[in-house]
C-alpha cells in the first residue's frame, strides 16, 4: 500500500496547525435519498470533486518551471481547507479553495478548481494568478497563506491571509477584497499589531455581516469576524471605519478534556481554540474545535469598538453557553432560516440546529450522509444558487490520517460536496439523534 511519508511535512504540520485545520468537502445531490411513510423525499450529499492528492495546474510552463526552481512544487504537499462556490451569470459555478502553507513546497495558496483532470483529481489554478503568490513570505503585497474566504452580496470575495508559513510570521495578517467580475483587488487591510500575536496567532476564517446589501447598498457597511484559533481570540473588522479590534473570552479557549479527537477509529491530539463563527444578524455563534460546547454573544456588543478599547476581555457576562453536543465538530455554516450546520467527529454526523430552539441533541436534526465521505469537514458554506435555492457546500479531508502519517495516496482523501437545502425549514424537531438513517426533514 502506497503511503505519503510524514517525515518531511506531517510533523511540522501538526506543530504549526494545531490550531488551524480546515479543508474542502461539500456535496450536493439533486436526487432523493429515501421515503419513509408519507413524508417528502430527503436530499443527500453529492460529491462534486475529489482528490487522492492535490493537482497543481499552471497557466504556463514558465510558471510551473518557476515553482519547481523555487522549491515550491513538491508532490503530495498541501491540504485543501476551505471551499467557496461562486455562481456565474450563465449559471455555471466557479469553485474556490484554499491550501494554507503549513509547510513550504506549496506553489499557491488560493485557487479555483478547473474542469481539467490530472492523475489524482481535478487541477487547481492559482487565483487571481500565479504572480499573486509569493515565495513563502518574500513579498507581503502578495498572498502568503490564505485560510478561508467569503463572498458577499455584491459579488466580492474576502480572503483572510494569515501571513504565516510553517509557524513563522513572515507578513502581517491581512484581509483582501476581490471584485469577482474582474478578478481585481478592491481593498487591502493589514491587521494592526495589537490585534494578533506574531508567531502565535493563526487567523483562519471570515464571517461577514453586510449591513447595506444591494440593491440599495454597496456592501460598504460590512463587519467581518475573524477567529484566532491558536491564540484564542476574535478580531472584529469594521470595513466602513477601516478599523479592527480584538476580543478575548474564556469560552474561546480549548477544553483539555476534548483535545483528543477520534475520527473513523483513528485518534490525534489537536488543542484548537475558537474555530468557526457564524451570525444570524443578532448574535455571533462560535465554538472551539477542542470542545463540545456552543456559545453566543450579541453582535450589538462586539460591533462597538468602544466596548473593547480599554479591555479586550470586557463584558464577560455577555458571552453565553448555549449547550453541548455529544462530540466535537469543526467548520459550521448558517442558512437564511437560522439553521446552523456542523459535522460531529465521533460519531461522524451532519446535523442542523435552529437558533430558535434550545441547543440540545433533542433539537438536532440529522441529515443523511456517508460518514466515510465526511470525516473531517474543514470548510462549509451556505450559498444561494441561480434558482434562488440555498445549498450547503462542504470540503472534507482525512486529517486523522494526515496526523497519523497513514494517508494513502491510492485512496480518495479530499472531497467537495453539495446538498440542496429546500427540504430544510426552521423549527426542526426530532425526538433523538441516535439514528440518522431514520430521520426526515419535513417541509
Amino acid at each position: 500500500m502506497k503511503r505519503l511519508r510524514n517525515s518531511m511535512w506531517i510533523v511540522p504540520l501538526l506543530l504549526v496547525v494545531g490550531a488551524s485545520f480546515g479543508v474542502l468537502a461539500a456535496g450536493y445531490t439533486g436526487g432523493v435519498s429515501s421515503h419513509l411513510g408519507g413524508a417528502r423525499p430527503v436530499r443527500s450529499l453529492e460529491t462534486l470533486k475529489e482528490w487522492q492528492q492535490l493537482e497543481y495546474g499552471f497557466a504556463s510552463d514558465r510558471d510551473r518551471q518557476k515553482a519547481q526552481s523555487d522549491g515550491n512544487l513538491m508532490p503530495g504537499y498541501g491540504t485543501p481547507i476551505d471551499v467557496q462556490p461562486h455562481y456565474l451569470p450563465n449559471g455555471q459555478v466557479r469553485i474556490f479553495t484554499t491550501v494554507p502553507r503549513f509547510v513550504t513546497g506549496i506553489p499557491y495558496t488560493l485557487a479555483t478548481v478547473s474542469e481539467r483532470s490530472g492523475r489524482n483529481g481535478p487541477q487547481l489554478q492559482p487565483y487571481p494568478g500565479y504572480n499573486w503568490h509569493n515565495n513563502n513570505g518574500d513579498n507581503c503585497d502578495q498572498i502568503t497563506s490564505a485560510f478561508r474566504v467569503s463572498i458577499n452580496e455584491c459579488n466580492q470575495m474576502w480572503v483572510i491571509d494569515s501571513g504565516n508559513v510553517g509557524g513563522v510570521q513572515h507578513c502581517p495578517p491581512q484581509l483582501l477584497k476581490f471584485d469577482l467580475s474582474t478578478d481585481s483587488l478592491l481593498h487591502r487591510f493589514r491587521l494592526p499589531n495589537d490585534t494578533y500575536v506574531a508567531h502565535a496567532s493563526i487567523l483562519i476564517a471570515t464571517n461577514l455581516l453586510t449591513q447595506d446589501p444591494p440593491p440599495r447598498g454597496n456592501c460598504a457597511r460590512t463587519m467581518i469576524y475573524i477567529p484566532d484559533v491558536n491564540y484564542h481570540g476574535l478580531i472584529v473588522y469594521d470595513h466602513q471605519a477601516d478599523a479592527a479590534w480584538r476580543i478575548q473570552n474564556r469560552f474561546m479557549y480549548p477544553d483539555p478534556d476534548y483535545g483528543r479527537h477520534t475520527i473513523a477509529g483513528e485518534s490525534f491530539t489537536l488543542m484548537d481554540g475558537i474555530f468557526t463563527v457564524n451570525n444570524d444578524r443578532q448574535n455571533l455563534y462560535f465554538h472551539a474545535l477542542a470542545s463540545i460546547s456552543e456559545y453566543s454573544v450579541p453582535l450589538s456588543l462586539i460591533n462597538r469598538r468602544q466596548n473593547w478599547a480599554e479591555d479586550s476581555g470586557a463584558m464577560e457576562d455577555q458571552f453565553k453557553l448555549l449547550g453541548r453536543r455529544k462530540s466535537e465538530c469543526a467548520a459550521s455554516a448558517m442558512d437564511s432560516r437560522n439553521n446552523l450546520y456542523c459535522v460531529t467527529l465521533n460519531p461522524i454526523k451532519l446535523f442542523a440546529w435552529n437558533t430558535n430552539t434550545p441547543y440540545t441533541t433533542r433539537y438536532f436534526g440529522n441529515l443523511p450522509a456517508k460518514s466515510s465521505e465526511l470525516q473531517f469537514v474543514s470548510g462549509m458554506k451556505v450559498v444561494r444558487n441561480p434558482g434562488g435555492q440555498e445549498e450547503l457546500w462542504m470540503l472534507s479531508n482525512r486529517f486523522q490520517k494526515i496526523s497519523a502519517g497513514t494517508l494513502n495516496s491510492n485512496e480518495v482523501n479530499f472531497r467537495i460536496m453539495r446538498r440542496q437545502l429546500d427540504d430544510i425549514h426552521s423549527g426542526m424537531y426530532f425526538a433523538s439523534d441516535d439514528d440518522l438513517t431514520n430521520r426526515l426533514i419535513f417541509t
